[in-house]
């Protein structure tokens, strides 16, 4: 690529960190002062936001500081160190990957919120912190060899994969992609089945109050379905590269298209504030009470009537705002 498009792909990638950095940071503010992380939805959306500003921060280095000629990388031990640790995709992708199963556990969630019917809540807050440790740690676990074998390369000024001569690197990478889309496939496979049963429960509602509450649970599926597929346009390009970068020549790992999907991959993290954030019952009350009313000890989340007929409500900021939630209420 010419000068230009390389200062256009800086260009691009400096804006999108803002966006990400700065919106995921408020996410995790304004969910963590609304006393609400006990409930497993808001606790799955808080590290999913921890996640997401993660990547950013990582792609920030790589992408942007080094890629500009005023920053030299470290060389020798000292480069080798900052290709592990911060210049290198071990951590990035370790968050990146903790995205996608945030994404796998909240599909679950959903799930068996709406399949299985009891007044005992299919995915309790102690559960919930199992499903996310397991995130964390199964995302770290599978992009630690990448994290072992990243070296700064003198020649190309790079941060390179130096696997050992007993390791199949194309064994590994398959294995990654493999990973990827399957995930992916799993989450459209439940949200599926999700909708498909929210549609037969609401033909078959007789009451009014029933048929809202199938209809708003609808609504917050599709929404999650949005997220799934900008997920899976952001994320298999950068698969696929990676894929192809093993297994054809053509393809080189580092270059401007390879950055280009990696591009992709900051957009993703970028969005889902607004995705899922932004059609919260509540969230911007809080947000504008974090801004304009320091002075306040906490903000409130909104309540959320449970799906079981006479059950207390729950509190939780996940669901979507409707235009009657909108309206003022008038004095009685």
């Amino acid at each position: 690529m010419s000068d230009s498009a390389d200062l256009a792909l800086i260009s691009l990638f400096t804006i999108l960190e803002i966006v990400c950095l700065t919106f995921n940071v408020l996410v995790c503010v304004v969910l963590y002062r609304s006393k609400s992380l006990t409930i497993p939805m808001n606790n799955l959306i808080f590290n999913l936001a921890i996640s997401d500003g993660l990547t950013g921060l990582f792609i920030l280095p790589r992408h942007v500081i080094f890629s500009k000629p005023a920053f030299r990388h470290p060389t020798d031990t000292t480069g080798d160190y900052f290709c592990k640790f911060i210049t290198g995709s071990g951590i990035l992708w370790t968050s990146s990957t903790t995205s996608g199963f945030l994404l796998i556990a909240i599909a679950v969630e959903r799930y068996t919120s709406i399949m299985i019917q009891n007044r005992r809540a299919p995915i309790t807050s102690s559960h919930i912190k199992d499903v996310i440790a397991f995130c964390w740690i199964s995302a770290f676990a599978a992009n630690l060899p990448t994290l072992i074998v990243f070296d700064y390369d003198e020649k190309s000024d790079f941060c390179v994969e130096r696997w050992p001569s007993w390791v199949s690197p194309k064994a590994y990478v398959m294995c990654m992609f493999f990973l990827g889309s399957s995930s992916v496939i799993v989450m459209y496979v439940l949200y599926s089945q999700v909708i498909y049963t929210l549609w037969n429960r609401q033909r078959r509602a007789t009451e009014v109050s029933q048929a809202a509450r199938l209809r708003a649970r609808r609504n917050i599926t599709k929404l999650l379905i949005l997220v799934t597929f900008v997920h899976t346009v952001c994320r298999l390009p950068n698969y696929t590269t990676y894929l192809l970068a093993y297994y054809a020549p053509a393809v080189s790992y580092g270059s401007n298209t390879y950055n280009i999907t990696v591009l992709l991959i900051l957009l993703n993290s970028a969005v889902h504030p607004f995705l899922l954030c932004w059609n919260m019952q509540g969230f911007r009350k809080p947000l504008y009470v974090l801004f304009c009313c320091s002075h306040a000890n906490r903000v409130f989340a909104e309540p959320e009537p449970s799906h079981v007929c006479g059950h207390e409500a729950r509190l939780s900021v996940f669901h979507l705002r409707t235009k009657e939630q909108t309206r003022p209420s008038t004095a009685s």
